[in-house]
């Protein structure tokens, strides 16, 4: 078992500290008075593939620290589905889009693997903002990498060539090739599920 899901489990079970404050104590240092506060306010979670964490008409309170799985932001222009991002292990995922707002949702977030998460609510991440200094710097460099993410997302969506696109995947993120259905990558990309499929045949 992955030793993170095994933290996870005796976390829950028998009151062991969270994985956070292993995940956000290697991005800065924090203080030993942050582990009481993420175990009271954030919580495990295990959710099938399909499941839904995020959509359109539900409230949008949480973000989701990744332990074990994938999952996929996307929108919807009619029936169309649109990938907007692909996220693994490691990775906290959710919507900001309406953070802070007293606005809906239109985005989706989906796990498209069996998950293990941890659950931090915006409460949490405000909390740790207004009473910890530290979590000022690693929301400040999580929002970094975050952003860095969203200009790679906004280059591969320019880049003219199927054959570029998909082996700036490759290079990136080539590692949910042969974990997730290929249609979410094609989608991700902005081509068809046919040309994934040539463009793959060739390489």
């Amino acid at each position: 078992m992955d030793q993170s899901i095994a933290a996870a489990e005796k976390w829950a079970k028998t009151g062991g500290h969270s994985p956070l404050y292993d995940f956000f104590n290697a991005i800065h240092p924090i203080s030993k008075e942050v582990i009481p506060v993420l175990d009271r306010d954030s919580h495990y979670l295990e959710v099938k593939k399909g499941h839904y964490l995020i959509k359109p008409g539900f409230g949008n309170e949480n973000f989701y620290f990744i332990l074990k799985g994938v999952a996929r932001g996307f929108i919807k222009e009619g029936t169309k589905e649109i990938t907007t991002w692909i996220n693994d292990e490691n990775e906290i995922v959710g919507t900001i889009r309406n953070m802070g707002l007293d606005e809906p949702c239109d985005e989706y977030v989906q796990a498209i693997e069996d998950s293990v998460l941890i659950v931090l609510p915006f409460t949490l991440i405000e909390y740790l903002y207004e009473h910890f200094p530290e979590g000022n710097i690693i929301g400040r460099k999580l929002l970094e990498h975050n952003y860095r993410g969203s200009e790679e997302r906004a280059y591969v969506c320019r880049i003219p060539s199927a054959e570029k696109k998909y082996k700036r995947f490759m290079a990136t993120q080539g590692s949910l090739i042969n974990r997730i259905s290929l249609k979410y990558i094609a989608s991700y990309l902005g081509m068809t599920l046919e040309t994934i499929s040539r463009v793959r045949s060739r390489k």
